[in-house]
C-alpha cells in the first residue's frame, strides 16, 4: 500500500538498493578450489591404552613377582648359616688385616719385649706374616736376642723337670709344650693326676674330681674301651687338653660343669663294667661329641694352645665353634683369638645366606620401583594445567 502525504509533501521514495561489490576472480578461484580438511584427530583404543600402561608397569610387576616368590621360600627363618672353610678363612683374613696394622704389630711387639714375654711374640709373629705383616729389622734383631737368653741348656733343662713334675708350675708355654705336654699325653699323665688325687684323699684334702675323671677318660680313651674305630685318639687328646687347662687354671667354670653334667665318675664306673642303659648311652655320646671337639682344635693347633684357648670356652657350643674356627685358622688360632676376641672371631664362622641377600635386594627394588611409579604419576598430575597453559600460550 503507497504511503499517503507526509506533511502535504510529495509520496517518500525509498533509496536504491545497493548491490555488494563483486569478489576479484582470484578470490572466486580460490572459493571454487576444493580445501583440504582438517586433520581428523585418531583415537587410541582402549586396548591399546591398557597395554601401554601395562608396559610401563611391567618392571614393577616382575619385581613384585620375584619377591613374592622369594619370601614363599621363607628365607628369613634362618638367615644365617655357616660359612664355609674357605668363606671363613677369607674373613679371618680380612679381620686380622683390619686389626693387624704394622703400626699395632709394632706397639705389640714393643711392649712383650719391654717385659720379656717371648710367648706373646711367638703368638703374635705367625697371625702376622698370616695377613705380609712383618717386624722391622731393629726388631727382629730384639727378638732373635731374646730367643737366644731364653734356650739355654742349663735353664732349659731345669725348668723341664718343673714341667714334667706339675705342669701348673712351668715357667713358660714353650717349655710346656716341649717337657710337659708330651707326658701327659701319655697314660703318665693320667695316672699322676690319679696320684695327686689319691694324696689329697690321704690327707683328708678335697679331691678335684673334674680332674680324676678327665683322667679316667684318658685312660679309657688310651686303651680304645670310651669309643671304638679311630675317634679315640681325638677324645684322648681332648680330654689331656681339658686336664691341663684345668691345672693351669684355664678351663671355664661353664665347661668344667658341662663335662661333669654329662661325664661324672659314677658314669665312667659304669662305662668299665659296660653298662648298656641309654641314658647312659646319651651321655656318652654328647661327653664324646665335646672331647672330639678339643681333641679337634688340638689336632689342628696343639694341646699346649689348645689348654689356653679353652679359655674362651664356656661349654659344648663354643667347644664346636672353636674346633671350626681351629679348622680355618689352624696354627695360628690361638694368635687369631688373641688379635680379635672371641666376638670377632666366632662371627667368621657364620654368613647371612644367599637367599636372604636376594630377598632383601628383591624387597628394596619393589619398594623404589614402587615410589618412583606414585611419584611419575602424582608429578603428572600436579603438572598438567601448568603444562596445558603453557602449550597454549606457545600455540600460534
Amino acid at each position: 500500500m503507497p504511503s499517503g502525504p507526509r506533511n502535504g509533501k510529495g509520496p517518500r521514495q525509498e533509496p536504491p538498493l545497493k548491490r555488494p561489490p563483486r569478489p576479484p576472480a582470484s578470490a572466486v578461484l580460490r572459493a571454487e578450489r576444493p580445501q583440504p580438511a582438517p586433520p581428523r584427530r585418531r583415537r587410541v583404543s582402549r586396548k591399546r591404552r591398557w597395554l601401554a600402561r601395562l608396559l610401563r608397569l611391567s618392571p614393577l610387576m616382575l619385581s613384585l613377582g620375584l619377591m613374592l616368590w622369594a619370601l614363599s621360600t621363607n628365607p628369613f627363618a634362618a638367615p644365617m648359616r655357616d660359612a664355609t672353610l674357605a668363606e671363613t678363612t677369607r674373613m679371618l683374613d680380612a679381620a686380622i688385616a683390619r686389626r693387624l696394622s704394622p703400626d699395632r704389630l709394632e706397639a705389640e711387639i714393643a711392649a712383650a719385649l719391654d717385659t720379656d714375654d717371648l710367648d706373646r711374640i711367638e703368638t703374635l709373629l705367625p697371625v702376622a706374616a698370616r695377613v705380609g705383616v712383618t717386624p722391622g729389622p731393629e726388631q727382629a734383631a730384639e727378638i732373635d736376642a731374646l730367643r737366644a737368653s731364653e734356650t739355654g741348656l742349663m735353664a732349659t733343662a731345669r725348668d723341664c723337670a718343673i714341667c714334667v713334675a706339675d705342669v701348673a708350675d712351668c715357667p713358660s708355654i714353650r717349655l710346656l709344650a716341649a717337657c710337659g705336654i708330651p707326658v701327659e699325653l701319655t697314660p703318665v699323665g693320667d695316672l699322676n693326676a690319679l696320684r695327686r688325687a689319691g694324696v689329697d684323699w690321704w690327707n683328708e684334702e678335697e679331691i678335684d674330681r673334674l680332674d680324676v675323671t678327665l683322667a679316667s677318660v684318658g685312660l679309657l680313651a688310651t686303651g680304645a674301651i670310651l669309643v671304638t674305630g679311630g675317634t679315640s685318639a681325638s677324645v684322648k687328646a681332648g680330654a689331656t687338653g681339658m686336664r691341663v687347662a684345668r691345672r693351669m687354671k684355664t678351663l671355664t667354670t661353664g665347661l668344667g660343669d658341662e663335662v661333669m653334667r654329662v661325664l661324672d665318675p659314677a658314669l665312667v664306673g659304669r662305662i668299665v663294667t659296660r653298662s648298656t642303659d641309654a641314658a647312659d648311652t646319651a651321655r656318652l655320646a654328647r661327653a664324646q661329641a665335646l672331647a672330639a671337639d678339643v681333641g679337634r682344635v688340638a689336632g689342628n693347633t696343639s694341646i699346649t694352645d689348645t689348654a689356653l684357648l679353652l679359655r674362651h670356652v664356656e661349654g659344648a657350643e663354643d667347644a664346636a665353634r672353636l674346633a671350626r674356627l681351629s679348622d680355618a685358622a689352624g696354627p695360628e688360632t690361638r694368635g687369631v683369638l688373641e688379635v680379635l676376641g672371641k666376638s670377632r672371631a666366632f662371627r667368621t664362622l657364620a654368613r647371612i645366606s644367599d637367599e636372604a641377600l636376594a630377598a632383601a635386594a628383591l624387597i628394596w627394588l619393589s619398594a623404589t620401583q614402587a615410589l618412583m611409579a606414585v611419584a611419575g604419576w602424582l608429578g603428572a598430575r600436579l603438572t598438567r594445567p601448568f603444562t596445558r597453559a603453557l602449550a597454549g600460550a606457545l600455540a600460534p
